[in-house]
């Protein structure tokens, strides 16, 4: 647990929202989820996979249009992702004279296979017919990513949210039309290492208010 008083404030209505307990183990997680890099071989189940994935149908979206896919990504597929995102890395970062060698056999070690995760997911927003679909579509979906995350690590699956699909190169590989978007790709499995929580600022300095 992080230290904290994570108890609800506000009034719970009946038949409404969450119980007060229910708050806190949301809060909790909220708090607690963490961005895995390093994952066990373990399989994760299609049970379990079902149902992390049916939390992300929860999200919200524009006039509940629920554009999301969530496309699993086979061998032939990873392994393709994973050869164009390294060849994307050795043309781009890794050629940075000032990055650590030790930083670099990291970075090459996680492209090459996600860390050992069991599972690669796409998240990918149906075909865009307007200004307001290529507007929420991406937003719903990132939605859905979020929710799946926190579904994942309620059950003890971490995982880490990758932007990998701003490469046309990856895209590809998705087989997917050019007004679909990728709210991004997910490696998910149960945790080999959880990394310690990074600063956040203060919620404060965040707010701003409008007259």
């Amino acid at each position: 647990m992080i230290p904290g008083d994570l108890s609800c404030s506000c009034a719970v209505v009946p038949g409404y929202g969450c119980k007060e307990n229910d708050f806190v183990e949301l809060h909790t997680a909220i708090r607690e989820r963490r961005s895995i890099r390093h994952f066990k071989p373990d399989p994760i189940s299609d049970e379990t996979l079902a149902a992390i994935f049916e939390a992300g149908t929860w999200a919200p979206s524009h006039g509940n249009r629920q554009p999301w896919e969530f496309v699993i990504l086979g061998p032939k597929t990873r392994a393709d992702v994973a050869a164009r995102y390294l060849a994307a890395l050795e043309a781009g970062s890794l050629k940075k004279p000032d990055l650590p060698e030790a930083r670099k056999a990291a970075i090459r070690a996680f492209a090459t296979d996600f860390g050992g995760a069991p599972v690669l997911l796409a998240v990918v927003g149906q075909a865009a017919t307007s200004d307001l679909d290529r507007y929420d579509f991406p937003l719903a979906c990132a939605a859905a990513i979020q929710n799946i995350l926190l579904a994942a690590w309620a059950r003890h699956v971490g995982g880490i949210w990758l932007s990998l699909a701003v490469n046309p190169a990856i895209r590809e590989c998705l087989e997917i039309g050019p007004d679909q978007c990728v709210a991004g790709i997910v490696a998910m499995g149960i945790p080999e290492v959880v990394p310690e929580p990074k600063p956040r600022i203060a919620v404060a300095a965040k707010i701003r208010r409008l007259s």
